[in-house]
């Protein structure tokens, strides 16, 4: 019966993996597996925080900020898009390699905007100091090209094996053709900005506690939440960083990158999550009359709140409401 198997298919069926000499179903299964645990996850996520979304960020007027919540949340969907493209659909060398460039360099993309805003949560908690901001910059400038550069390299790698494995991925699809483990430092940078962000974040409690003796403010409970999310958002994250690192160089190639859209997703709702929470708690300062505190909340949640919560039960000229502080205001006072 084997004598009856075609040469080329033979030579295929080796070409594509070890795994695949054990299973293809099985490897197709785990990859259905994965893309539907990452789908799952998102829905249940913007599900979960879409009252709070609505109530809090869509009232507000669209600017940067804004841009950067809803990219970030709603990215994903993108993702998982273009990786059922890679993983299930394709069947050609030439789409293999424009779905899986898509891939690649849109989830590089959304995984900045993420990072975006808790690098701004950092900065709005050092209040936008100048030093801070130059450092975040030249950090990024040494960061985000190496890491465009080596996933550029990694595709250039992918495209030459997807054009000769074309009948490998005829018949089993791209996965066998893929080999990402060159883009490594790219995680490896993701590690060492949220190291970074937890560090500064810490180093801040440190050596200002001005805002931690009164237990009654509000800022002192934004403060609270603003270090338990962080230290909480970094210890799971790197708990999934650690798993992909491991998966990208011990798994077999076939299922390298199995962890990279759980990365991906978690990443995209801690970040949501963080700013959700900073919003809900100066949302409740509402009826301060501390016009520094106001100034401070309003700052470390990167924008004024929607003007129901500005509002208190006497009529006040005097008071400060939050819309007064925008960001960029904040920031031109530096």
């Amino acid at each position: 019966m084997l004598a009856d198997i075609p040469i080329e298919v033979s030579q295929a069926v080796a070409a594509a993996g070890d795994q695949y000499l054990w299973g293809v179903h099985r490897i197709q299964g785990e990859r259905v597996v994965d893309v539907l645990a990452a789908f799952t996850v998102s829905m249940a996520e913007m599900i979960a925080t879409l009252p709070d979304e609505i109530e809090l960020i869509w009232p507000t007027k669209m600017n940067l900020v804004k841009f950067v919540y809803l990219v970030n949340k709603y990215s994903v969907l993108f993702d998982i898009a273009f990786m059922v493209f890679v993983d299930f659909t394709s069947r050609s060398s030439r789409a293999c390699d424009k779905y899986f460039k898509l891939l690649t360099y849109w989830y590089i993309t959304a995984t900045l905007f993420s990072e975006a805003i808790l690098l701004a949560r950092s900065w709005a908690l050092w209040a936008c100091d100048r030093l801070m901001l130059y450092n975040t910059i030249f950090i990024a400038c040494m960061m985000v090209p190496h890491t465009y550069y080596v996933a550029y390299d990694m595709l250039r790698i992918n495209t030459a094996n997807f054009a000769a494995n074309d009948l490998v991925i005829q018949l089993f699809g791209c996965m066998p053709a893929i080999d990402d483990q060159q883009v490594w430092p790219a995680f490896a940078y993701l590690i060492c900005a949220e190291t970074m962000i937890v560090l500064i974040t810490l180093l801040k409690r440190y050596v200002d506690r001005s805002w931690l003796t009164d237990q009654q403010s509000y800022s002192n409970l934004m403060l609270r939440t603003l270090y338990r999310d962080g230290t909480c958002f970094w210890a799971i994250v790197l708990s999934f960083s650690a798993v992909n690192m491991t998966m990208l160089f011990c798994a077999p190639r076939e299922l390298s990158y199995s962890m990279q859209m759980g990365l991906r997703t978690v990443h995209s709702a801690l970040c949501t999550r963080v700013l959700l929470n900073l919003r809900k708690v100066a949302a409740r300062a509402g009826p301060t009359r501390r016009e520094q505190e106001l100034d401070f909340l309003t700052t470390l949640a990167l924008e004024p709140l929607p003007s129901e919560y500005s509002e208190t039960d006497e009529s006040d000229d005097s008071m400060p409401r939050t819309e007064d502080f925008e960001l960029d205001d904040v920031a031109r006072r530096v």
